[in-house]
This record gives structure tokens, C-alpha cells and sequence, in this order.
């Protein structure tokens, strides 16, 4: 902590919109503004101790980074200037930094939890950056700056500091305080303090909760080293090359358009299996001769019948709580809007929790690691996804597409699909229900990749390089305009026309990237350095490359750094955006990234890319 803290931004739910700034050789006159309030000081003693003050003054405090970054330069900082130990609030742990009175939220930990990412905000951020995360979930970014912050004058300085306190409190507030009930219903789940919340993986949310059932009913806690010698056995063989054992089954899509399919979908999947079939660390393989006839299909293991396992209980219970209780009650139009947003916040909150319930048990670290558990919970997803096709084929229901838990599917009638939800319920003791009805259905050959338009007039694309964050706006505006098309599609007729508005968008962008009618920025792709530049050693991908051109030009990187580049026609390929030319841009390497982009979805609409924009099959080879 050798250099000086310069600014330290704060922004309180009581108000409080505080930036201090410390009058160093560099500092220059601040403009006066209505947005926060600037206090100025001379002393950076005097600075830190008011800092700490305000610290102490809150029950929550939020960060982003600050385990790593912001509370421990606080501290060491405020060590090496001989403040009193007593004066500064900070305490700084093996696993982050926590507060003397109030609770430390690093939001950047939280967010990082893979678990929080795809289960509680399904996906709507892919980069782990504060700007990122705040334009995916509250439509707002950090404050651009064309400069090292460094040169920044104390004017541009006080505002973006700011503003990045600004996002962090609004990230932690917004949809109601949507993140702090989400974090406090985990805390009460998992019987863990809200720091480890932010500061453990679900895993160890998951190992929290049972412990203290394994204390609270007076059970010894099985040590790792015994459960792999007594149950580290695995029956079946993977299909994906570096999985310990065979996972879920993904049905061959029909390539094509369909008309009226239905998609249904088992109601939290494996965690029902975990209740239902008994699925616990100590009732798989379990020590009972006359248990050994329960067998796991497709494996050679077999499942207690004497005794409930205690991961079957807990899970089972969280699940039916979910779906019995929560889940219709954050959909239920006649309780009041606040009402419903707090149940929808406890039915996520569950999610997050089940959803890693059995892959605990096959990963590694986890302190009950029990691969048999996770294996059997799998083979028997497999078991009821087989059963349920069958089914559906015995009457006449033809299954477009199939992954894990969801079935697309063709049917005469509505009659058919009920009786099927029925016949899931009382055969395999689980809850089948319609997901969602597709007007039209698009498929490519490609697994995971589709494109449809759902009855409620929603476009839904999955898989497809159209919609990916990183791909550069030019492209994205091209596919985009093609949605747009196909959103208006109704029938077979329609399609045709559609079809043929479709031909005439391709050659329209072609002839716009051949022509150069582009802007640089519209080509940039953005990528975040997920580590230093340095650490990249096997392999170089483009945005490295970019990011050592940087280097070169004087400009610090970092982990964390969004790299924006262009494909241009020199040895390395790229060009960071701010040194591009246009006559830099290497043209058809775009062309190619159109051509990809469309292809996924012409491949099922019978189109081709390279009819459409004129290229004869001799040309291919030149």
C-alpha cells in the first residue's frame, strides 16, 4: 500500500452521495456538480479516518472486489500511516476482508458464483466485469473514460469514481433489494453467515446445511478418505471425454421447420430423483444384503430400502417447498405485486440450491464426495427420459428434439399430452408439465441449437452465434433484422415470404461489408482478459493478441479488461479498435463470420448462404 488513496466514492441507502477527494501536487479545480457532494482534504490521515467512520456508521457494506482489492489497500494503507489499529474497522481473514460492526458484500465474488449466474439470473451476464454485469441487469454502465486513470483531472476523477459506487448500490438494490433477500434466504438455507454466502461456491453452501443437519440429529460425519475407499466406485462409461461418468441424453433434433410443437419439461429433474428414488450418500451401496435387488438402471449399483437417506430428505423437501409452494405463488396474479416478487425471490433462491444438489456429490472437492450418488442420479434421468420417449411414440406423439429434462413434441392433439403428464405422475412418480408452445420451431443438425417463436409472440434463440455477447454489432444487427422477419411468420405461407425478405437482408449486409459501408466499432468484437497476458502460454487467442499490441503501445491491461479488437489482414489478425484502419479490415474474414452466423439457422430453412450472395461453386476454391 506505497501509494496514496487519491478518492473514495460512497453511496448510502439513507442518501448519502459522498465523494472525498485528497489534494495532491496533481490535483486541479473540480467543476461544481448536483450529483454527489465532493469533501476535500489535505491530510490523507485525516481522509482515511473519516472513511472508516462512515464505514462503521452502516450495517451493510458492498464492494466489488473489495475482498481482494478495496478493504485490504484500506487497511494497510491506513497501517502504514500509523493509524491506530482500534480506528480502522477492516479485518482481513484467509477468505476475505469483514467488517468490526457490519457485514462486507464483495459483489464481485457473488456475481462470480456460477450457481447465482446461470440459476438465479438465468444467464443475463457472461463477463465477470462491473460494467458487464450492470448493463445486463439495470441497463447502466461505468462512466467511459479515452484515458489512464492516472491522467485523469480531479473533476473527471470524482465522477468516475462516483459512479462506480453508484452501480455497486444499485446492483445490491435494484427489483426491490432483488440481490439481499436472494442472499439472505441462501443464508437461512444453508445455516451460513451472509459474507460466506458471497465468499463460498454452492458447494459449500450445500455442505453448511449438511453438517448441521448431520449435528443436529446427533450423526457422525463421514470422513472424505472413508467414503472414496468404501463408495469411490463408478459403473458406467462417459461419453464426453473428460467426464468421470455417463451423463444426460440429447435426443438428434429433425432438421426443418415444425409447426405447433409443445415442450415439455420434468419439474426440477434430478433433485425429484434424488427424493424419489432415495438418492443419499449412505443409502447408495448401502451395507444391506437384501437391498442389493434395488438396482439402478444401466449400473451396478443399488439403493438402500431400509432406511431414508438424509440428502433425499433435505433435497426432497426444498424441491416439493419450491414447486408445491413458491414457485405458483410468485405467478399468482391475485396476490399483490411486492408479494409475489418476494416469493419469486425465495423460489430462485431454492433453485440455485437444487439445481447443484446432486453434482456435489461428483465433484472432487466436495467434502461428501460420492460419485456413486451422482452417476445413479444421472442413469436414472436417462431411465425416465428413455421411458418417457417411448411412451410417446406408443401414442403416435412424435418427439422433434430432446435434452435432459425437456421433450419437443408433435401432436395431434391436446388430449395426448395430458395423458402423458398423467401417466408421468402416477408411473414415475414425478411432475411433467408444459414448458412452452412453439407457433414454429426451427432446427439445424446441430445439437442445442434452435430458433422459435413461442405463443406468446417471443422470439427464442438458443445456441446460436447471432445472439452471443461478444460478436461484433455488425453481425448481431444482420441476425437481428433476420428475427425480426421471422417473429411475423404465422403459417407455411408466410414462411415462404419470409424466406425471401430473408435472401434479400443477406445480400444487403454482403454488399455492405464488401463495400466498406461500416463503422470500425461495428466490427470490434469485445472480450473479456480472463487472466494476465502473461499467463497465456500454450495458446494465444486474438484478444490476447490484441492486448499485447496494447502493451507495446504503452497501455496497461489487466485480468479483468474488456478487449475490443478487429480482424484485419496483417500477421497477427487483429488490430486493437483504437489503432484500426479501414483499409486495415480484413473483409472476408468477416464474410465468413456472416456466412457461419446464417448457416446455422438456413441449414433447417433450406437456404443457402453462397447461392444467395452469388458464389458459384467454382469460385470456392479460389
Amino acid at each position: 500500500a506505497r501509494d496514496k488513496v487519491v478518492a473514495v466514492s460512497m453511496v448510502g441507502s439513507d442518501g448519502r452521495r459522498e465523494v472525498y477527494l485528497l489534494k495532491t501536487p496533481n490535483f486541479t479545480e473540480v467543476e461544481g456538480n448536483t450529483e454527489f457532494t465532493i469533501k476535500f482534504f489535505d491530510d490523507e490521515v485525516e481522509m482515511l479516518k473519516k472513511v472508516y467512520e462512515v464505514i462503521e456508521e452502516y450495517p451493510i457494506v458492498a464492494t466489488f472486489n473489495g475482498d481482494d482489492f478495496d478493504m485490504p489497500y484500506l487497511r494497510h494503507r491506513g497501517e502504514q500511516l500509523k493509524i491506530p489499529k482500534e480506528k480502522i474497522p477492516i479485518t482481513l481473514g484467509r477468505e476475505g476482508a469483514s467488517l468490526r460492526k457490519g457485514i462486507h458484500i464483495d459483489l464481485y465474488r457473488l456475481f462470480n458464483n456460477k450457481s447465482i449466474q446461470v440459476y438465479a439470473f438465468d444467464n443475463k451476464y457472461r463477463e465477470h466485469t462491473l460494467e458487464a454485469i450492470a448493463q445486463s441487469l439495470i441497463g447502466k454502465g461505468k462512466v467511459l473514460i479515452d484515458k489512464p486513470i492516472s491522467q485523469l483531472t480531479s473533476s473527471e476523477l470524482a465522477r468516475y469514481s462516483f459512479y462506480d459506487a453508484l452501480l455497486v448500490h444499485e446492483l445490491l438494490t435494484f427489483d426491490d433489494e432483488l440481490l439481499l433477500k436472494l442472499l439472505i434466504v441462501i443464508s437461512r438455507i444453508s445455516r451460513l453467515p451472509i459474507e460466506d454466502v458471497c465468499r463460498h461456491g454452492v458447494s459449500g453452501w450445500i455442505k453448511s446445511l449438511l453438517y448441521y443437519e448431520h449435528r443436529k440429529r446427533g450423526y457422525l460425519i463421514p470422513r472424505s478418505d472413508e467414503l472414496i475407499e468404501e463408495k469411490g466406485v463408478i459403473s458406467t462409461k462417459p461419453v464426453i471425454e473428460g467426464k468421470k461418468y455417463r451423463g444426460a441424453i440429447v435426443v438428434d433434433p429433425i432438421p426443418g421447420v415444425h409447426f405447433n410443437v409443445i415442450v415439455l419439461d420434468f419439474a426440477s429433474l434430478y433433485p425429484s430423483i434424488l427424493k424419489e428414488w432415495n438418492l443419499s450418500y449412505e443409502t447408495v451401496r448401502c451395507i444391506h444384503e437384501e437391498c442389493r435387488d434395488n438396482i439402478v438402471p444401466e449400473t451396478t449399483h443399488w439403493i438402500c430400502k431400509k432406511r431414508r437417506g438424509i440428502q433425499s430428505e433435505l433435497i426432497g423437501c426444498l424441491r416439493d417447498i419450491r414447486v408445491r409452494i413458491y414457485k405458483p405463488l410468485s405467478s399468482d396474479k391475485n396476490l399483490q405485486d411486492l408479494q409475489r416478487r418476494w416469493y419469486g425471490v425465495v423460489q430462485r433462491a431454492l433453485k440455485v440450491f437444487l439445481n447443484a444438489a446432486y453434482g456435489v456429490f461428483g465433484f472432487e472437492g466436495f467434502s461428501l464426495y460420492c460419485p456413486p450418488v451422482a452417476e445413479s442420479t444421472t442413469a436414472i434421468a436417462r431411465y425416465i427420459f428413455l421411458e418417457t420417449i417411448s411412451k410417446a411414440k406408443s401414442m403416435n406423439v412424435e418427439v422433434i428434439y430432446g435434452d435432459t429434462d425437456s421433450l419437443f413434441l408433435k401432436a395431434k392433439n391436446e388430449e395426448a399430452i395430458e395423458e402423458m403428464l398423467n401417466w408421468a405422475r402416477k408411473n414415475l412418480r414425478l411432475d411433467l408439465e408444459i414448458d412452452k408452445k412453439y407457433n414454429y420451431i426451427v432446427f439445424s443438425m446441430r445439437k442445442k441449437n434452435y430458433l422459435g417463436l413461442t405463443d406468446k409472440g417471443v422470439v427464442d434463440v438458443k445456441g446460436l452465434t447471432g445472439k452471443k455477447k461478444h460478436i461484433p454489432r455488425f453481425i448481431k444487427d444482420a441476425f437481428e433484422e433476420m428475427i425480426r422477419v421471422l417473429q411475423e411468420v404465422k403459417d407455411e405461407d408466410s414462411l415462404r415470404e419470409a424466406k425471401d425478405t430473408i435472401r434479400e437482408i443477406v445480400r444487403t449486409w454482403y454488399n455492405k461489408l464488401k463495400n466498406g459501408e461500416f463503422e470500425l466499432q461495428d466490427l470490434s468484437f469485445r472480450v473479456m482478459l480472463s487472466r494476465g497476458v502473461e499467463k497465456y502460454v500454450k495458446t494465444t487467442p486474438p484478444h490476447v493478441k490484441a492486448a499485447r499490441k496494447l502493451i507495446q503501445k504503452g497501455i496497461q491491461v489487466s485480468s479483468g479488461d474488456i478487449i475490443e479488437y478487429v480482424k484485419t489482414k496483417d500477421k497477427d489478425g487483429v488490430t486493437p479498435l483504437q489503432f484500426a484502419r479501414k483499409d486495415q479490415v480484413d473483409v472476408d474474414k468477416y464474410v465468413e463470420y456472416l456466412t457461419s452466423t446464417f448457416e446455422q439457422v438456413f441449414d433447417a430453412l433450406d437456404l443457402d448462404f453462397e447461392k444467395i450472395i452469388g458464389v458459384t461453386s467454382l469460385e470456392r476454391f479460389f
